[in-house]
């Protein structure tokens, strides 16, 4: 829960009217029409294309910049038989990608070895060690995923060794790219490629079906593996917008039914359920197991998990998995914990505008997880710095409102090394300069924004009545999924409504209870609410909530469940 009172926004009148002229085109309920509004939906014509996309409508890859020069360099190796390392990274967009490229090349019979950073050893990023692993592979040609954007000297240590190297990448470039033979990404200013917010593996997704279209191959083929295109997609919150919505709609349709060994293993091993796959599942169950080895220990194993053709293999790797999560999530609740303390015990950290702490017992394969929940907690941007000997690894977070990878590049003399993008950033920074890079970070938010952090906002996509949550919303909600970063589950108001028995507390500091109108009832759980147990009480005054609706699904019931984001 964000400690500013955040303000509730409803639909302005631009809104409203949009939502009438849908309104006028189709008829619908005005509920139906503002959840499109609210996503720039402006006719019938665009309901059509977003309610029911279609992979056919993915664009040409060779729209990118490179992408014919990595296809027939691609094509060369395939025909000669050379030896092909991709190089990962460690978090999920990265070991997907990385999983994506092994798996569609093992089909071609390509001798293909994969290498993702160690984070403690190597950091982020394409590294001596892994151009080391090539050479000792006998590798020709190395392809990177999701990182290489930044490798100017690592690219030509390659060169100098024999190797070509095609680097697919969605990070932001500096002001000069590397020599690579091929530079796939959307974000460089040269490149007209019309959608830059792909994640690492929809970039290797799109080198893939270049590959696929040049050779005349059936593309149904690489569909089969859209369920680690979503993955990667829906955990690195990039828009779900466009391109990065179909993949995910029809890679979760994938999961479903997936023939990943490695996936359908996890899912078991974390009690998800896999016909009911989706964005949130995603999010908060699979993607904290996925990236738990790379924070803890290597990510070599979940690109072994995701790799895997064998049941008791990916059985005894998902098992593994699960333990190093459990494990993750102490560590990252302390880290959290430890952080809250610094804060109220010094006052010099500047809550008024960011956050940078640091400290010798966090362990940095964490940090960024908490740094994201002082971020949802706080509404300012956020550094937390993990220190050993004198060195310091650290992750940033942000708010919508500040450009966090803009803040880093004019911090520049002061760190080490830095990459990321808008809301995300990790860095290195030796121990001695982290009190001016603080003081610096501190004043780029002033300058920034000279009135100061504005409060966090609720931007409501309809008020309604507890009339209208019925089956037929519920189907309407299913054509909008996924949700996530650009597509927000819809966020609904209703006034006035009384709990039906006195909230409880389950969990971890959740509410549970029953709210009513005088007719309707519905379950409801209101996630780290328990500061409002006394307010959510029998006898007490009226209560206007904010939530999300969605099917809950227990001992073979199924029945609407209210998603509590906030109450008045």
């Amino acid at each position: 829960m964000i400690d500013k009172e955040p303000k509730w926004e409803l639909p302005d009148i631009a809104m409203e009217k949009i939502s009438q002229q849908l309104i006028w085109e189709r008829p619908m309920p005005p509920h139906f029409a503002r959840m499109l509004a609210m996503r720039g939906i402006r006719s019938m014509k665009n309901v059509e294309a977003f309610v029911s996309p279609s992979l056919d409508g993915l664009r040409d890859p060779f729209l990118m910049r490179d992408m014919g020069k990595a296809v027939k360099r691609l094509k060369r190796a395939l025909k000669s038989g050379e030896r092909i390392i991709v190089l990962g990274d460690y978090d999920v967009d990265g070991v997907c990608g990385t999983a994506l490229f092994m798996r569609v090349m093992s089909n071609f019979g390509v001798k293909v070895g994969y290498h993702v950073p160690d984070r403690f050893k190597e950091g982020y990023g394409v590294s001596k060690e892994g151009i080391d692993h090539a050479v000792d592979f006998g590798a020709s040609l190395i392809v990177s995923v999701d990182s290489g954007i930044t490798a100017i000297d690592e690219t030509e240590y390659a060169r100098s060794m024999g190797i070509d190297t095609i680097i697919t990448d969605h990070h932001e470039p500096q002001s000069s790219l590397p020599q690579a033979l091929a530079v796939l990404d959307p974000k460089r200013e040269d490149c007209d490629y019309p959608f830059r917010e792909l994640a690492g593996v929809g970039v290797m997704f799109k080198l893939l079906q270049a590959l696929y279209i040049d050779l005349d191959m059936d593309i149904t083929e690489l569909y089969e593996d859209l369920d680690l295109v979503a993955l990667g997609t829906a955990a690195d919150v990039v828009p779900l917008v466009d391109e990065n919505r179909v993949l995910t709609r029809f890679g979760i349709e994938r999961m479903k039914n997936t023939a990943n060994t490695g996936l359908v293993a996890l899912m078991e091993v974390s009690g998800a359920t896999q016909g009911r796959a989706n964005s949130s599942n995603i999010v908060f169950s699979l993607a904290p197991r996925l990236n738990a080895p790379g924070r803890l220990s290597s990510a070599s194993k979940t690109v072994d998990l995701l790799t895997s053709e064998n049941w008791m293999k990916a059985l005894k790797i998902a098992e593994e998995i699960e333990e190093e999560n459990a494990i993750r999530r102490q560590m990252n609740d302390r880290v959290y914990t430890e952080a809250e303390a610094m804060l109220k015990d010094d006052n010099s950290y500047m809550l008024d505008s960011g956050i940078v702490l640091a400290s010798e017992d966090w362990h940095q394969g964490v940090i960024g997880i908490a740094a994201s929940r002082l971020v949802e907690k706080y509404y300012l941007p956020t550094v937390l710095i993990s220190l050993e000997q004198g060195n310091g690894k650290g992750s940033a977070r942000s708010i919508k409102e500040f450009d966090i990878i803009d803040a880093m590049s004019r911090c520049e003399d002061i760190l080490d090394n830095y990459g990321g993008h808008k809301y995300a950033v990790g860095l290195s920074i030796q121990g001695n300069r982290i009190d001016e890079f603080r003081q610096r970070f501190i004043d780029i938010i002033h300058r920034t924004l000279p009135d100061g952090i504005p409060p966090p906002s609720y931007t409501i996509d309809s008020e309604l009545e507890l009339s209208f949550i019925n089956d037929r919303l519920i189907d309407f909600l299913k054509t909008l999924a996924p949700f996530g970063e650009g597509n927000p589950t819809p966020l609904l108001l209703t006034r006035n409504l009384r709990p039906v028995n006195n909230a409880r507390i389950v969990g971890k500091n959740h509410l549970k209870f029953k709210v009513t109108d005088g007719t309707r009832v519905f379950n409801s759980i209101a996630y780290n609410m328990g500061e409002y147990l006394e307010r959510v009480r029998i006898g007490a005054p009226p209560m206007d909530i904010l939530y999300n609706v969605e099917e809950n699904h227990w001992m073979g019931r199924t029945s609407i469940q209210l998603v509590i984001k906030a109450i008045k």
